[in-house]
């Protein structure tokens, strides 16, 4: 009789502890709900009252701010042409190839039996 008895109660542990953990499992919907019920509706503010305790200086420095950043996004498209003529003269070679003068090369550099052209002219190099 004892050992039912501790079986019972060792049953009627599990049991319990079983239902609490399914109470808590919740579905994802079931707490979403829950949190926008549970949400506080915020006060909008003005800007009035969103710098009532900036003192002068950190107006003046947020005005400045303001000032260099419109400057900074006036600057950046000029500043991106000059650094993509920069990127573009790394390989201007390649971009003159029509212009370069073949036949004083191929005197130069080529054996006689061999003429340089565009066609040609990057497998003799490499």
């Amino acid at each position: 009789m004892v050992h039912s008895e501790s079986n019972q109660a060792m049953y009627t542990k599990e049991t319990a502890e079983e239902k609490l953990i399914e109470s808590e499992k919740t579905s994802f919907w079931q707490r979403l709900r829950t949190r926008k019920q549970d949400r506080t509706l915020t006060e909008a503010v003005n800007i009035r009252n969103l710098f009532r305790y900036a003192t002068f200086l950190e107006l003046v420095y947020i005005l400045l701010a303001t000032i260099a950043s419109v400057i900074f996004g006036i600057c950046l498209p000029f500043g991106l042409i000059i650094f993509g003529d920069t990127v573009d003269s790394f390989n201007d070679r390649a971009a003159h190839l029509c212009s370069l003068n073949l036949t004083s090369l191929t005197e130069k550099i080529c054996p006689s039996n061999v003429t340089l052209t565009t066609v040609n002219f990057y497998s003799t190099i490499s």
